[in-house]
């Protein structure tokens, strides 16, 4: 019983981080996939791996991220605002965190031809 109880907060975490009211119904087997199913629409983000957070507008509080995995020039970076949900390698607004999904009207920063290709498409825009 103790699983499934760590799996409804867990649950009820994850569906806050999406802005969704969370189904807290059923066996220990349906909440356990309804968990496996929101930390894979947030990429992946669970707290044990070495991802980067989901940028909700608040703080990011990411785990470390592999040098390789980094934007590694950050001197053509420029702020852009979601205007949809973006799975992509990105860094915090103001600090240097990557993130990995930004939400909708979420400020976060991406080398200028990145930004541009974004803009192009529709996906954000510059600040």
């Amino acid at each position: 019983m103790a699983k499934k109880d760590e799996n409804l907060k867990r649950l009820k975490e994850l569906s806050e981080l999406l802005g969704r009211e969370p189904d807290m119904s059923g066996s220990a087997a349906d909440i356990a996939q309804r968990v496996a199913e929101l930390e894979e629409e947030l990429g992946g983000v669970d707290g044990t791996d070495n991802q980067a957070s989901v940028l909700t507008g608040q703080e990011n509080n990411g785990e470390a991220v592999p040098p390789e995995r980094m934007i590694q020039n950050t001197d053509e970076l420029v702020r852009v605002v979601a205007r949809t949900t973006l799975h992509i390698d990105a860094l915090h607004a103001t600090q240097d965190k990557p993130v990995k999904l930004v939400l909708p009207e979420t400020v976060f920063r991406v080398p200028a031809g990145m930004a541009t290709s974004l803009v192009k498409d529709d996906l954000v825009k510059m600040q």
